[in-house]
């Protein structure tokens, strides 16, 4: 396992520093690019590429041109490394196969996906932004993402189930009034409700304590996450557990937790989603669910490969599954519901 001081070193910048950026603080001056370069370090120090046979390895095509388009602003991998973590799935795995990767975001006017083999959609689309693409490519894979459109091959996390883990896991300490913040997919000029919160209600209505006044929504980040956190504790509503919807916000709802003079978990416990880097470095380490996003996108490039090089026309959808990752911002109820 990584050290903050590996990271420290290979960064070139204090261990406090990279302490501060891998926990989302906020009043820290420091630049994008050194929060981007500790976040990557972090990961890089942790990916394991998959094993390869010699004969795959060999069997690679050369000088393949391929496109992976994210459809998130550059910004968001600093909010959430989640995808950060994917894209370098993506880098290692192309690397290893001799690919030449083009990378760019949906509104690069720049980005020509025609001239390229295939494409790697990376986050979520709407139906209109599918039709777009499709009409420049024919190769593509999404990643994270489910368009109507089944002409496409796709990798996803069941995260129904994801959530039931997570929500189970809670249960069987005693928890049962459980609040849930977090954030919606921008779909262009729209948004649709997260399938992690639609997971959440049915599980809250499956055991009879579904509460609008536990759910906060906002946007996939530390500080939503602690603005959210906030709004609650400063409520009416009763709970000793909450979901959040990505680490960053739990990561944000743990600070604003502790700031009211709380303690995690002995007074609220808390789950968190991605398993990224970060969350093994908190104080407590935080209970989450593993999205092995890395391996989301090697999987990714081996069906848009598959595609490429074999002519296939039906479409596949891979699901990757998740694994609950108990650490210890979780504990069984001890006291009365807080109030």
């Amino acid at each position: 396992m990584a050290t903050l001081k590996d990271i420290a070193e290979k960064v070139n910048v204090s261990i406090s520093t990279v302490s501060r950026v891998l926990n989302f603080d906020q009043t820290l001056s420091v630049s994008d690019e050194t929060r981007r370069r500790i976040f990557e370090i972090t990961e890089e120090l942790e990916y394991k590429k998959s094993t390869k046979s010699e004969k795959q390895i060999k069997s690679s095509p050369k000088k393949i041109e391929i496109g992976m388009i994210m459809t998130f602003a550059k910004s968001e991998e600093l909010n959430d490394p989640y995808y950060l973590a994917m894209r370098l799935g993506i880098e290692g795995a192309a690397q290893e196969k001799s690919i030449q990767l083009i990378k760019g975001h949906k509104d690069d006017p720049n980005f020509n996906v025609r001239d390229l083999a295939g494409l790697l959609v990376v986050g979520p689309v709407c139906e209109d932004e599918v039709e777009q693409m499709s009409r420049l490519n024919a190769n593509m894979v999404f990643i994270d993402s489910l368009p109507v459109d089944h002409r496409f091959d796709v990798v996803m996390v069941d995260l129904a189930d994801a959530v039931e883990q997570s929500m189970n896991h809670l249960h069987s300490l005693g928890h049962t009034q459980i609040a849930f913040i977090g954030g919606k997919d921008e779909l262009g000029v729209s948004s649709k409700v997260d399938r992690r919160e639609v997971a959440y209600e049915a599980w809250m209505h499956k055991v009879g304590g579904y509460d609008s006044g536990l759910v906060q929504v906002g946007e996939f980040s530390a500080e939503d996450g602690y603005r959210l956190m906030n709004d609650l504790l400063a409520s009416k509503a009763s709970f000793t557990a909450v979901v959040a919807a990505n680490d960053s916000m739990a990561i944000g709802a743990v600070r604003a937790i502790q700031e009211r003079g709380l303690k995690v978990p002995e007074d609220i416990s808390i789950v968190g989603f991605n398993d990224i880097k970060v969350a093994q470095f908190m104080t407590p380490s935080l209970t989450t669910i593993k999205l092995y996003s890395e391996f989301m996108g090697e999987t990714a490039l081996d069906l848009l490969l598959e595609r490429i090089q074999g002519n296939r026309t039906i479409a596949k959808k891979v699901v990757i599954p998740t694994e609950l990752i108990i650490r210890e911002s979780c504990c069984k109820v001890t006291s009365t519901l807080r109030k």
